[in-house]
């Protein structure tokens, strides 16, 4: 019996718990609002605490906010005086009245009363999980049914924007999101310069905060608990952090905003710890950190973001790797950056800035040799491979991310596939001896040659303040020219890939693209010339072709008459007919030797070439 009794009772307290665990927020509708209510809203100011502030209703703007309603609200209480009204971070603060949720601070006043602020209704927020509304709500000024008074001004219009664009008229109160801080850690100086540069049309200034946040034991997200949707996490972090809303299951709501308004996203989703507030004229603001890592953001859209807790992002693994052969250090940077074509570029180059900046501990002038490992699913082989040397005399940090950056965008940016990167790692070693040298001189063992003859060419390079070094380049004349004369072009590895990227005769006249999948476009990447070869090529002597002889005989037209102009044509035409065309700047032979410097400059010797008749 007691054993039955025992039974019964497990039954009933299991069946408890489970109707606790699966109950939903009581949510109370618009059409049951009304002015004077008063509720409380919820937030995080220290730590991880979830503290109460008091709120009542001004007025419901409805049909106004382009795509949704809101609820304008008035903010008072201890939690507001410590934090001098609605601050950043506080987006997503969770407002109820009568134990029921009508929605989440998503709209507040800049140089204004940061008490008032608007409410994004959670239905709208809800509506999300469905997709049912995504309309923009940016730079738009809506007229008022009745007029509002706050302090001594009397306000007739709201102006919507994300930026600090003046409007005209003083009867038009500025609302703009309350803006979840895109905090970052581990960047700074010019390298978050690169990060504001990327953010720049987002409306979204990076700020100083936190570095991840280790917590003691495990955080639950609930109802006013401080959330980060992070971009890059790892040694360096670049989170916005703003409030929960509202809690499903394993389903969330935040912000109350957009956070960048990419519709599907791909955000981690951590829990978030809250360092200080900040209180400020223009807006208070959170200083915190990204805390545990509980899931993905998948919506970004008008009325806030949504995710899901234990379900987590497809993200990029960047591997960073610096050695100062100078000071004898190697660093390793390890962080994860989420999967976006237009934001992946600037977050993974500036954090490869950083990571250099920190090991070297300087800028200005010096030489490094790079290799970047690009892994994706659409990739030949599945991963690309660059190994570069480079020097500047300036700032060898920078100039080291070129074949980085170009990498980036060609596989990101193809016009073929969409590539979903798997694994990024790049290398790097730094000196500060500049290893570059001028290519001063080219000499010929034979100013004439048959063809099918070999030829020797004896290159001088002068290193910057080091000796003379000579290097000595075989090439034959091709068996079938008829040229009679021929050009020997000696330059870096770097001037030949600018040669290669200009458009010759022949593709300027051809309406068709040379390339046609994304593997021939990487492997054009891939077999660009290094900065530290030497490259001899042999061409044809250029000859004007008749468009540019033509141009350059522009000037004389006008003395010319219709007759002579006529008879020119005519034995142009007649010449050309009998020369064969000559391909501009087609080589003829090439040689590629390597050096240990960066090379610079570029010379050209004439060879004549013995034609038998």
């Amino acid at each position: 019996m007691r054993t039955t009794l025992k039974v019964m009772a497990i039954l009933v307290l299991f069946i408890t718990l489970s109707n606790i665990a699966v109950a939903k927020t009581e949510i109370m509708p618009l059409s049951d609002i009304r002015p004077g209510m008063k509720g409380v809203g919820k937030t995080v100011l220290r730590g991880t605490e979830i503290e109460d502030f008091n709120v009542e209703v001004i007025s419901i703007l409805k049909d106004q906010q382009p795509g949704q309603d809101l609820i304008l609200v008035k903010t008072s209480g201890d939690v507001i005086k410590r934090t001098g009204g609605i601050a950043s971070g506080m987006s997503g603060s969770p407002i109820y009245i009568d134990g029921k949720l009508i929605g989440a601070i998503g709209y507040g006043w800049q140089l204004a009363d940061h008490k008032i602020g608007m409410v994004t209704p959670i239905q709208s927020m809800i509506d999300i999980f469905s997709l049912t509304k995504h309309n923009k709500d940016d730079n738009k000024t809506i007229n008022l049914n009745s007029p509002i008074k706050i302090g001594n001004k009397t306000y007739n219009k709201i102006y919507f924007s994300s930026n600090n664009k003046k409007v005209k008229g003083s009867d038009a109160l500025i609302a703009r999101p309350v803006s979840t801080p895109l905090t970052v850690s581990g960047l700074n100086g010019r390298a978050k310069e690169r990060l504001v540069e990327t953010f720049k049309d987002y409306n979204i200034t990076p700020v100083n905060g936190g570095s991840l946040a280790y917590l003691d034991g495990d955080t639950e997200l609930k109802p006013g608990s401080a959330v980060a949707a992070q971009l890059v996490r790892g040694d360096i972090n670049v989170s916005a952090i703003g409030t929960l809303t509202y809690r499903e299951g394993n389903k969330i709501l935040a912000f109350g905003h957009p956070f960048l308004a990419k519709g599907n996203s791909n955000y981690l989703l951590s829990s978030a710890y809250i360092h200080q507030m900040i209180t400020s004229i223009k807006m208070p603001f959170k200083i915190g950190s990204p805390g545990k890592l509980k899931g993905v953001i998948n919506q970004d859209r008008t009325a806030g973001i949504a995710g899901k807790i234990g379900e987590f992002p497809n993200v990029v693994p960047l591997e960073i790797n610096v050695t100062d052969n100078d000071l004898d250090r190697s660093k390793t940077y390890n962080l994860q950056i989420i999967q976006n074509e237009e934001l992946i570029e600037g977050l993974a180059s500036s954090a490869v800035l950083q990571a250099i900046d920190s090991t070297i501990d300087r800028t200005g002038e010096g030489t490094s040799k790079v290799s970047i490992e690009i892994m994706g699913n659409k990739v030949p082989t599945d991963i690309v491979k660059v190994e570069n040397l480079y020097y500047s005399p300036n700032d060898i940090a920078a100039s080291s991310l070129a074949d980085f950056l170009q990498g980036l965008s060609l596989i990101l940016h193809n016009p073929f596939n969409k590539v979903e990167l798997a694994n990024i790692k790049f290398n790097i070693e730094i000196e500060k001896d500049a290893k570059v040298a001028l290519i001063e001189e080219i000499k010929l063992n034979k100013k004439e040659a048959a063809p099918g003859e070999e030829v020797e060419a004896e290159i001088t390079l002068r290193p910057y303040r080091n000796e003379l070094i000579t290097k000595k380049v075989k090439f034959k004349i091709p068996e079938d020219t008829e040229s009679t004369n021929l050009e020997v072009h000696v330059f870096s590895g770097q001037e030949a890939n600018l040669n290669q990227m200009a458009p010759q005769e022949e593709e300027k006249k051809s309406k068709a693209n040379n390339i046609k999948t994304l593997e021939e476009l990487i492997e054009v990447y891939q077999s660009q010339k290094k900065n530290n070869q030497l490259v001899v090529e042999l061409r044809p002597t250029y000859t004007p072709s008749a468009d540019v002889d033509n141009n350059i005989k522009e000037v004389n037209k006008e003395h010319e008459s219709k007759k002579d102009k006529e008879e020119k044509k005519k034995v142009r035409e007649d010449k050309d007919s009998r020369e064969p065309k000559k391909e501009i700047f087609n080589d003829l032979d090439e040689e590629v030797v390597d050096t240990n410097y960066v090379l610079e400059g570029s010379l050209m010797e004439e060879i004549k070439v013995k034609i038998e008749e």
